[in-house]
């Protein structure tokens, strides 16, 4: 259960109202129509040019989408500055407890306009608060929603939230592979034991008004425990302001640490144990056991842009290679190919860092192995 709203609903000194809300369904971007020529070669071409989506402007505002497989809505913002034909910044904001995304479009469209990036708002299941019910698919299907309508910068996703939402954000942060930053308000305190991607640790900032109960009761545990987590974090505290009132520009400071943040400055980490492929998108580690002992793949140094070698028992002792190609222009996948030289049990794991999507393939012991040609593994692309 999440914790109510302290007070009435959220304020902000110099908030005004935005652009009207447009209620619609989503919107795909037109396509192409080209007469057709009799040149057999033109004709190719102009086939393969069919076959690519023309990006329009999306128009600037809030616009209502529906979530059909959960019931629920969101309400997107895009800023009127904003290029939309090209990859975005998003961020996902969450309402606090028994609170709308109605509620706060007012305060947010500033800050969007500000920091240059598109906000999503969906509804929690619950009015309670976040975490319960099908929250987690919610946020899933608006992300999904949104990438229909424009291009998203899958590398500057970030979470933002109140209250239980400021909560739900960094519990969704640090419990996935996908966001960039996170920016709470108010925020009240869960423990968070561990992070799901030990690679990149999203960024936090958190802002308190001094008279705000969670000042007290949550900051402390917060920065504490960001601490021990090796999170990286920063505050702005401002005087005098309580749980549901923030300046003007604590909330666009907030849009723009998040937009500033990039998964890109992450991304994969080369060790010993861990093979970075496709300009360190793609994550690349092996486990294996044999004869009662285990162990980790360690990498033959001299890896390629998109493959690389695993050794198990000795370092001159070469036992798996692995590729990750890029084939989205041939069918809109990444693919991987891999080729052991062992009948050693062994997982093979590859992570592309950006979604948070794993590809897993298995050995069994005792059996040769066979080679891996999969050319759906991710469908992750561009």
């Amino acid at each position: 259960m999440w914790p109510p709203w302290v007070g009435g609903g959220p304020s902000e000194q110099g908030g005004h109202i935005g652009p009207p809300l447009q209620s619609a369904s989503r919107v795909k971007p037109p396509w192409v129509t080209i007469p057709p020529v009799q040149s057999p070669l033109k004709s190719f071409f102009l086939l393969a040019l069919l076959a690519t989506p023309v990006l329009a402007q999306v128009p600037s505002g809030w616009r209502r989408i529906d979530i059909p497989t959960t019931g629920s809505y969101l309400l997107r913002y895009v800023p009127s500055t904003l290029d939309t034909t090209k990859p975005v910044p998003v961020v996902l904001f969450f309402h606090g407890s028994n609170g709308s995304p109605e509620d706060y479009q007012s305060f947010v469209f500033p800050a969007a306009d500000k920091a240059g990036c598109v906000v999503v708002m969906p509804k929690s299941a619950s009015s309670v608060g976040w975490g319960t019910g099908n929250d987690a698919q919610t946020v899933t299907e608006a992300l999904r929603l949104v990438r229909e309508e424009m291009p998203v910068d899958d590398q500057r996703v970030a979470v933002a939230g109140h209250s239980a939402g400021g909560a739900w954000a960094y519990l969704v942060a640090y419990g996935s592979s996908t966001y960039s930053a996170v920016f709470t308000l108010s925020a009240p305190f869960y423990a968070v034991s561990s992070l799901a991607d030990a690679h990149y640790k999203p960024p936090i900032r958190m802002y308190y008004g001094t008279t705000d109960p969670n000042y007290t009761a949550a900051r402390p545990s917060l920065e504490a425990q960001w601490g021990r987590l090796g999170v990286p974090w920063e505050e702005d505290v401002q005087t005098g302001f309580g749980h549901n009132t923030w300046p003007a520009g604590s909330l666009a400071d907030g849009f723009r640490f998040l937009v500033g943040k990039s998964r890109a400055d992450g991304g994969c980490v080369a060790d010993a144990t861990h093979l970075c492929l496709q300009k360190g998108r793609f994550r690349v580690e092996a486990s294996w056991d044999a004869n009662g002992t285990s162990g980790k793949g360690q990498i033959v140094p001299g890896a390629s842009a998109d493959s690389g070698l695993l050794w198990f028992f000795a370092p001159d002792n070469w036992e798996l290679m692995v590729k990750v190609l890029d084939g989205c222009p041939v069918n809109g996948h990444y693919w991987v190919f891999a080729a052991g030289t062992t009948d050693v049990h062994y997982v093979l794991t590859v992570t592309d860092t950006l979604t948070g999507g794993a590809a897993r393939y298995e050995n069994p012991a005792g059996k040769a192995s066979a080679a891996v040609t999969d050319v759906s593994a991710f469908q992750t692309c561009p």
